[in-house]
């Protein structure tokens, strides 16, 4: 009897405790180390817009140094004479990124920018990125 209720114990401490350690692996924290791939140029508009809006990550060089994977694209649509003439005249930017626990390949981070009227191009989506990441982990720091 004593052996079964021992049993039963550890089995609800298991399940209790599963949920939180499962909950960890979907969440970014504060001081992760990420890396970030090379995306056609794009990622060094990331990483200086991701020191500009202070997100609390470090950026590191090589992918052995990692906890998290960033991966991503871009594309830049050059505006037309109409668009010149009769509308502001600036290009229109898309980009997204999603960033990756390395051990356990669950995305925990997954965000777009599509700006029609991009100010500075690139580095417009670089900076609306890295603001919704910083969001992101301040809310899943509460």
């Amino acid at each position: 009897m004593k052996k079964s209720f021992a049993a039963l114990c550890a089995l609800a401490l298991f399940v209790a405790i599963a949920p939180a350690a499962q909950e960890d692996m979907t969440r970014l924290p504060a001081g992760a180390k990420v890396y970030v791939q090379p995306m056609e140029g794009f990622e060094t508009y990331i990483a200086a817009a991701f020191q500009k809006k202070k997100v609390p990550v470090i950026l590191v060089a090589s992918k052995e140094n990692a906890d998290y994977e960033m991966t991503g694209s871009s594309e830049r649509d050059k505006a037309g004479w109409s668009k010149r003439i009769f509308g502001s005249g600036r290009d229109a930017v898309r980009a997204s990124i999603q960033i990756v626990n390395i051990k356990t390949g669950a995305i925990v981070c997954a965000i777009a920018s599509d700006k029609s009227d991009a100010w500075s191009g690139m580095k417009s989506a670089a900076e609306h990125i890295a603001k919704n990441v910083a969001k992101k982990i301040k809310e899943d720091s509460k």
